[in-house]
Order: structure tokens, then sequence, then C-alpha cells
């Protein structure tokens, strides 16, 4: 154990401290309002050495070793020992010179270690204290060591980012001892003022600080350095704290070098009682007695304000008054206890009472109804003591005992005590802030929302979430039978029931289920979570006309042990309560209990196909995945589930997949993790179902410019639209193949680009011609098909315009789009559109053929006119399109010769095609190209000065349709 505070070294600036007194002496008041200072320190020091003597007595080796060499590890900097930075980080400590034992413990880490006594000008580590449980009667082999380190407040930000890395290096050092230690770097200065370091996960911020100093003052044990002025205040002068420090600083009945002044307790405001009962019911998710005695302290302190009977003032008073004080009667815990004991019984709370002693009794965690149990005898006494005055009997306090061994019910009536509790508090310290008119203003806001967050996430009830119900009560509650019920309400939904230990539908009346729920998953995962249900445990179905197999059960079970570990639920950090919720780990369960197959399966049959995508299977182009359940832990550590149905069911389960992580983030959610093992093809559904989400992450992520991307899915006989609107995912059902392209044909505000899903098109070219889209340019593709040619134009802002036409040649029909095309692009220019809402209007065409190769796979060329060597005499035929009446007239002229439809009405295509055919010398029937075209303003959606090329496409299109049928 480290040694008594004593002296520093001889040249130390210590020759004016006061000597520690080892004799009992009575207060001799050189005042009639003022004790004898010396005398009191020696009282406190007294404590201190007891409670030092204690803590010892609880460690086990290593942790004594730790607390030996602690002091020593901040009084110099040596690169042998743990922590060590650099020879400039702060040190030395004042009043303090290593004893035997620390100087055994340095040696046996770095057998060279020799301490070299050195004159330290300025002791840059004022003090050291230990806070918390160790020493008391709560303490436990678990507990954590909650250490300040307190340090010189003229030290500059290097110095502090060396102490601090100094600080960080301990802890890890601590950590091989297997001794959870956290450092906390204090100014006392600055602590003194209301500042405070940032919330962590082990810190409170700016929640709390005079009820934290008021702890600190009642648990607070020093392990070397200066001692709190606050021990030579007396209780009666703590409202007037700052005017007494004055004045016995200015008559100099203290030294300056000998204290740290924290400050007094006197200004204790209502707002800090919510920040502190957010900041213990944080605390409390995961250890949930050890908050519930301090928030009921909390709410019988705010029952006094503002004359407050602060503990710690008790407990100095005490000190105060016996000359030899008792440690026991000294207890901090014991002294929580009882103030909230004497808080209740004026509440009339029996219940309430009962939860904290119960919490009492299990933060102590000796087992009183086993004589033979490994303990400490005092701790045992004490307790003893304590039970008998509670009127416990042996079967209460057996149980207790056994906790562990607790069923479900138990631990579910114990839970909603607990959270009961915590809601009641919360809300009676919430309703007193707001009562006494005072606004959080002290306490960061940043802080409070982080905790919000928390405590929403552990306590909200949500749709599909999984309450985990045994934390902090017991470690788990594993059945060895489980019973699954499948049932339907009166107005025929379905909804299934599992019981503990094997329950045939026979006793379903006369025996309480576990939990219901509409999703078969939810209750498997609720049972999982709750560590009621592992690989082990034996489950049994129990319904009729299912597809629900006990070896699907099984599997599912098995994957979720491999997708959620145990540390799954590991608490979540401050950092990740600073950020928007993400999916820390995701599981995908298609088709549970439900076979696409099934009515074919049992009958023996399978169905083949050689359309084998799962989406559209088979030539009814079925949906094989009829339902997706996912079960989520974030990193709030929130766990969710969701059940999903049919296609609605897998485009909300995209839309809400995509929240999770949205483009604008810049980072893509996990992999969804697919199974299925419902049916024989179960294995290729689920990888079809991931592929499709991790194509969608593919198509939206790590491009930036996710709202210009298109993502087109096709599912059983229909094609949807997948869009990202306002950083959320949003789709379209544009119909079938016909009704898809008149939706790519369709003008637009911006260039897009197109992604199609691997296997909804993956015999047709769509997607290899839009793998080469580009903005600004006009894209013309040609596939020649026997005596047909289908041709594929997509415009400067990607927009579709395809016709099949009578196959000729190649050069006629490049020619005459490059003619088209350069007379449209004039037309632009003469328009001043040099810009089309930020693409360049056809600033290049580009010509390219597709074909097919001997396996059937499509590949895209650039057009080559060497490989075609036929040429091609074609007319010049210019189109002009007006509007009258808001419908479209027509002027057609061939070289010279205009025919009108106001001339020739219905007729028009017949005079326009007899004409060409009779100016060809062959007189053959080949296909008319319109090359020139020009549309009056009104005829398009666009203003004037933004005509896209896709919309003289349409008309191209239209008219050269109408005259191919004239000519056939």
């Amino acid at each position: 154990m480290t040694s008594v505070p004593t002296r520093t070294e001889e040249t130390a600036a210590g020759a004016d401290n006061l000597r520690v007194m080892e004799q009992h002496e009575p207060i001799e008041p050189t005042h009639t309002d003022r004790p004898d200072f010396r005398v009191i320190r020696d009282r406190f020091q007294r404590l201190n050495r007891a409670r030092l003597a204690r803590i010892s007595g609880d460690l086990r080796p290593l942790q004594q070793e730790f607390l030996q060499l602690l002091p020593l590890l901040f009084h110099i900097n040596h690169p042998l020992l743990p922590g060590y930075v650099d020879k400039t980080t702060p040190s030395g400590v004042p009043d303090y010179s290593p004893d035997a034992l620390a100087l055994s413990a340095a040696r046996r880490l770095a057998k060279s270690f020799e301490l070299k006594k050195r004159a330290y000008r300025r002791f840059e580590i004022q003090a050291l204290y230990l806070m918390g449980s160790p020493g008391t009667i709560a303490y436990s082999p678990t507990s954590d060591f909650d250490i300040w380190v307190c340090h010189d407040p003229g030290l500059d930000p290097g110095q502090i980012e060396a102490l601090q890395l100094k600080a960080q290096g301990i802890e890890q050092w601590a950590r091989t001892l297997d001794v959870e230690a956290h450092l906390f770097l204090v100014n006392p200065e600055r602590f003194r003022q209301g500042e405070h370091s940032r919330l962590t996960r082990e810190s409170s911020g700016s929640m709390q600080h005079y009820l934290l100093l008021e702890e600190f003052y009642r648990t607070g044990v020093l392990l070397a350095g200066r001692y709190p002025l606050w021990w030579l205040v007396p209780a009666e002068h703590e409202l007037n704290y700052d005017e007494y420090v004055a004045d016995i600083k200015l008559k100099r009945y203290i030294h300056s070098k000998d204290h740290i002044d924290f400050g007094g307790l006197a200004a204790i405001r209502a707002e800090e009682f919510y920040g502190a009962s957010l900041w213990l019911l944080y605390k409390g998710i995961n250890a949930p007695y050890k908050s519930i005695l301090k928030t009921l302290l909390m709410e019988a302190y705010a029952s006094e304000f503002p004359g407050i009977d602060l503990l710690c003032v008790e407990f100095k008073r005490q000190i105060y008054q016996e000359q030899d004080p008792d440690i026991d009667a000294l207890d901090p815990y014991r002294m929580m206890l009882h103030k909230v004991e004497a808080y209740l019984s004026t509440q009339e709370s029996p219940q309430r009472l009962d939860l904290a002693r119960r919490s009492f009794y299990f933060k102590v965690n000796e087992k009183l109804s086993d004589p033979d149990a490994v303990g400490t005898p005092w701790r045992r006494e004490q307790l003893t003591r304590l039970v008998e005055q509670w009127g416990w009997p042996h079967g209460k306090v057996l149980r207790l005992d056994r906790r562990d061994e607790w069923k479900l019910d138990s631990v579910m009536d114990e839970r909603k005590q607990i959270i009961r509790e915590f809601t009641t508090t919360y809300r009676f310290l919430s309703e007193f802030t707001r009562q006494q008119g005072n606004t959080t203003n002290l306490i960061r806001a940043d802080d409070v929302h982080i905790l919000g967050r928390k405590l929403y996430a552990a306590f909200e009830r949500k749709a599909g979430k999984i309450e985990i119900m045994y934390r902090g009560i017991t470690p788990d509650m594993y059945a060895s039978h489980l019973s699954f019920h499948r049932l339907f309400s009166e107005e025929g939904d379905e909804y299934w029931m599992v019981f503990n230990g094997v329950v045939p539908a026979s006793e379903l009346a006369v025996t309480r289920p576990l939990r219901r729920a509409y999703s078969l998953l939810e209750l498997i995962a609720w049972c999982y979570f709750n560590r009621i249900l592992h690989a082990n445990t034996l489950m049994g179905i129990y319904t009729d006309d299912t597809d629900l197999t006990e070896k699907e059960l099984q599997q599912v079970v098995e994957r979720l042990c491999r997708l959620f570990t145990d540390d799954v639920l590991k608490e979540s950090s401050i950092h990740e309560l600073r950020q928007p919720a993400r999916i820390a780990a995701i599981g995908t369960f298609v088709n549970v209990g439900l076979d696409p197959f099934s009515s074919r399966t049992r009958q023996g049959r399978h169905l083949t196909s050689n359309r084998t995508d799962a989406l559209k299977y088979g030539g009814l182009f079925e949906n094989l995945a009829l339902s997706i359940d996912q079960v989520i832990v974030n990193s709030w550590q929130e766990v969710m589930t969701y059940r999903y149905l049919g296609v609605a069911g897998l485009m909300k389960c995209l839309q809400d997949y995509i929240k999770w992580s949205p483009p604008g983030s810049g980072r893509p959610p996990p992999s969804i993790n697919a199974f299925s093992f419902s049916s024989y093809r179960g294995s290729a559904i689920a990888r079809r179902i991931e592929n499709l989400f991790a194509g969608i992450l593919r198509c939206f992520y790590g491009t930036g410019d996710a709202e210009y991307i298109e993502y087109i899915l096709g599912i059983e006989s229909a094609y949807y639209v997948l869009r990202i609107e306002h950083d959320t995912l949003q789709y379209h059902k544009v119909g079938d193949m016909k009704a898809l392209f008149r939706y790519l044909g369709n003008p637009q505000a911006h260039f897009r680009r197109l992604m199609f899903d691997d296997e909804s098109l993956a015999e047709n070219v769509l997607p290899l011609i839009y793998q080469n889209n580009r903005p600004g340019m006009v894209q013309c593709f040609y596939e020649v098909r026997g005596e047909q040619v289908a041709v594929y134009i997509l415009d400067e802002r990607g927009s579709l315009t395809m016709q099949n036409k009578p196959f000729y040649d190649v050069v006629g029909l490049i020619r005459h789009y490059q003619e088209f095309f350069d007379c449209i692009r004039e037309r632009q220019l003469l328009l001043g559109q040099e810009e089309v809402s930020g693409e360049t209007a056809m600033a290049e065409v580009q010509f390219y053929r597709v074909d097919s190769g001997s396996d059937g796979q499509k590949s895209v060329k650039p057009h080559s006119l060497n490989q075609y060597v036929k040429p091609s005499g074609y007319l010049r035929l210019q189109v002009l399109v007006s509007a009258v009446e808001d419908k479209p007239a027509f002027s057609v002229f061939c070289e010279d010769r205009e025919f009108s439809s106001l001339e020739y009405g219905q007729d028009l295509y017949r005079q326009v095609a007899a004409h060409i055919v009779g100016l060809r010398r062959s007189g053959e029937a080949y296909p008319i190209y319109i090359t020139d075209m020009d549309l009056a303003p009104n005829l398009l959606n666009e203003s004037g000065n933004q005509v896209q090329t896709v919309r003289f496409l349409e008309y191209k299109k239209m008219i050269e349709e109408r005259l191919l049928a004239e000519l056939q």
C-alpha cells in the first residue's frame, strides 16, 4: 500500500508545511469561532489513513501494486516506469516520499530502477485522490478506481497534453494488472469556477458540479499531496465558505502550499439535480442497483431545497465533534442509505424503500444466506445488523443471494420496478427543476442532448424494439426448452407466442407466455438478446399448416449466434452518441417460415426454369422473396426488428436501410447479411437480395452526386426507378418494358446517370449502352438484327429515344443522323443555348455499334465507316412543326417542294412518301430519313433557350414511322 503522505525532501518547499499530528489533541479554539486547524486536519488524516488501510485489505496483490506505484509515477518521470512520455512531463507531488513498498514495486517492473532524489522548485502535481466506493462497505472486487490528478493551474497546453498522455499510459498499464482505473486531470482553479472536461463514458462533464464536489468531499481518499481546504471550514460556515476562507488566509492561519481549494457548497442550483439525474440514469442502464441509491439521494436533496442537509456537511460535522471519528459511522454509503431511508419513510413508499435496501444489499454483495461464503468479515457483520433492522426473513435473503438463478418472470418484475423507480425520480427532478424556474445554462446543451439520446435508446418503447431485461439484474436466463405457437386474432391476423418449457396447445389457456409478437423473428430475437435462447435450447413448433420447421428455426438461431456475439451489446461510447444512430450489426432473414414453392414441395415437384432471377422467377415472373425480417443492433445499442412483406415490403426495406446512413453521410451502411432456410432455393434467394442491396450501395455511394443517379430494378413483370431525393431513397413504379422505355425518353432538367440491377435486364442492351452514357453529348447506338436495325439515342441529358427500322445500309443510317444532329446543333446555337442547365448542349455526337458474340454476350464498339462500303444517296427532308390551337401542324420540305398539313390534312404523309419514291430512280421503298427539324416554342415544356435534343427526336421518330407505314 502507498505510504501515508509525510514530508518531501528537505530541499523542497515543504519547510513551511505543518507536520501530521499523530497524537490526539482536544480542540482549543484560538478564537471563539475558530477551531485548531492542526487538530481538525489530524482527524481527517487519521480517517483517511483508516480508509487507506481498508482499501489495502480489500485489494488483490496487483491492485495493491497499482496504488503503491501511482503516486511515484506522478512524482517522477522515469523511462522504465509505466506512463513515461518524456522528461519534461509535469511531475512532483508535494509532501510525498515513496516508501519501501513503492520502491520495491518499481524495481519489480524495472530491476535497474533507482530513485534519484531531486529538489523540486515547483510541484506540478498538487495531489492525487481516489474517490467512490473503495474503502467503503459498498466496495466490490469489480469496482473501478476513479482518480483525480490535480495539477498546477499554471501548466501550459503542451504540458497538459503530455500529462494526459501519461495518464492514458498509466490506465493502459493498469489494465494489464486487471485494474480498471480512470484518471481525470483536474485544474483546481478552473474546477472551482465550474469548468469541466468533456462528457465521456466515465466523466459527467457539465451535468453536475456541486453535487459531484459533494460526493468527492465525503468519498475522496487522499493518496498523496495536498489536502482539501474544505476540511478546515466548519460545517456552520458552509454557507459563507468564501468569506471564511478569505479571512483565515488573510490572517495567515493556513499556508497556501498546504492545501487545495475546490470551493464550498453554498451555491447548489436546482438545475444541477436535473443534470445529475440524467447522468445517474445513464450510468444505471447497465448497473441499475448502483444508481438507484444515488438517484434517490438526489430526490431527497431536492425535497429539502434550498436548505439541503448535505451528507458531506454531516460527515464533516461529525469529524469536528468527535475526537476519534468512527470509520463505520462515517461510511459514505451507509450515510447515503440512512438518508434515503429517512426520506422514503416520510413519503410512505414501502415498495421504493424495499427496492433501495435491495439495491444496497446487492451493491455490498455479501451473500448472508451462506455462512461459508468468502467475504469481508466487517462488511458481513454490518450488513447482517442492517438486515436484522429491516426485518428481512431468511427466505428473502436466500432469494436475493440466488439472483443469478432468477427465472424470467422474476427478472421481468424486477426490471419493471427498476424502470418505474427511474421514471418516478426523473419526473420528480424534472418537475422540481421546472418549478424552481431554473434553466440549464450551466449545463452544456450538447451534454444534455447526448445523455438524452442514450436514455431514449435504453428506455423508450418502439414497435419492433427488443427490450433488454437482464441488464444489471442477472447474467442470463437461458431456457432448456421453448415452445413456439402460431395463432390468429379475431380479425384474422397471424401472431406468435413463446412459452418457457414444453407447452402443448392444450395448455395454452392456463400457461402464461413469455411474450407475444406478430413476427416470429421478433420473438426469436427477444429470446436471444435477453439470453433466454442459445444454440443448445430445444425448440418446439406447435402450429398447423405452416412451412416452418424445427430445422429452419435452429438454423436461424445459429445464424443469430454468429452475427450477434456476446459483446455486440457492449456499452455505446459517448462518441457514438454524438452521431446519428448507425447500423453496428445486422442480419436479414428471407422467407422465415415461408416456402415459395410449398404447394409444389408438398406434391414432391420442383419448378425448374431458365429464368432463375428470384425476383422474376420462371415464366410467370414470380417474386420468391415473400418476406424479409431484419434484426439490427445500432450504435446506440438499440436492438430493432423489422418485418417486410411482398414487393412493397422490399421497397420499404430498401428505404429504411438507406435511412440508417444516407448518401450524404459519405458512409454506406454495412452488408445486410442475408439468409434463407425455408426452401431448396433459399440460398439463391438470399444471395439475390444481398446482391440487390449491394448494387444499390455501389450506385448511390462514393460518387458525390447521388441525387443525379437513378437505379432501374425489375420485380415480377414491372420495373421500378429508385432515386435519392433530399438524402432519402424514393422509388417509382413505371410498369412493363414499354412503360420503362417511355420513362427513359422523358426530358430531364439535368443529366442523369442510370444504373441497372445486375439481373433485371441481364439480356437487354440498355445496361450496356447506359454504361457508356456521358453528359453533354449525343450518343447513337445501333444494333443490326437481320433485316431490322434497332437505334438507341441518348441525348445530352441522358434521355433515351429508341426506334426499330428496316435495315438498308449503315452509311445512310449514320450520315442522315449526323446531318440531323448538325442541324439541331445549329438551331440550339442560334437560340443562344450554349449550356443546358449546366450541360453543354450536344457538344459532341458519337456513334456506336452493338455486336453479339458467339456466347450471346453483347458488346459496344465505336462506329467505323470503313466496315461498310455500300453508299447511299438520299434527299434532304426538313420538317417544321408549329402549333394550331394546341395541336401540332406540320410542313415538310423535300428539297424545294413543300407539303403542309393545312393543304393535305390526314393525307400529308402519303403525299410525301409518294413524292419521295417518285424521285428515286430505283423506285425502292427503303426508309425515309428526316435530316432537319424545327419546333415551335409553344410545343416545348422547356423555356425557349433550353430545348432538349430528345424533343426533336420524338417528332422525328413519329413522322418517320408514319412515312414508313405509307411506304409499306
